[in-house]
């Protein structure tokens, strides 16, 4: 049987944190590491009013797959098997979704560590990913501390 770890990527800080401590958990299990970055069409849409101007979904989606290719990259540095998935949709659905299909043992994902009013506001990938992943989720703290759901 396979072992198939995912770990998304959206090229953070927390990101990264996330996926030391999954690139730990595939040595361990030898698993594969499914490096997985999402196109975020909600950020496609978003109004070009006092910013810059919109991306097209194929823009927030090369942009993903550039993420996708560093954090498998950094995968097969310590010499553990990767496969680079690149999604456009919404992050939390993608996630969750992909985690279904290949029926993967865990997903691994960093929080930025929002509270109050800045995690209602801007909600949180990890949060949704935690309510509707079909597989246990490991979250990763920004000081790199884990829990599991």
């Amino acid at each position: 049987m396979a072992n198939d770890i995912i770990i998304p990527t959206d090229g953070s800080e927390y990101a990264e944190k996330a996926a030391e401590i999954g690139f730990n958990f595939a040595e361990k299990l030898d698993a594969t590491v499914h490096a997985l970055a999402v196109g975020d069409v909600t950020i496609s849409e978003i109004s070009s009013i006092g910013g810059a101007p919109p991306q097209s979904k194929q823009d927030v989606t090369d942009v993903a797959a550039e993420w996708a290719d560093d954090l498998a990259a950094a995968a097969e540095e310590r010499g553990l098997e990767t496969e680079t998935v690149v999604k456009t949709g919404v992050p939390a659905e993608e996630i969750a979704a992909y985690a279904a299909e290949l029926d993967a043992e865990m997903i691994v994902i960093g929080t930025a560590g929002r509270t109050g009013l800045e995690k209602r506001i801007l909600g949180s990938v990890t949060d949704k990913v935690v309510r509707t992943a079909p597989v246990p989720v490991v979250t990763v703290r920004p000081d790199g501390s884990i829990d599991a759901a």
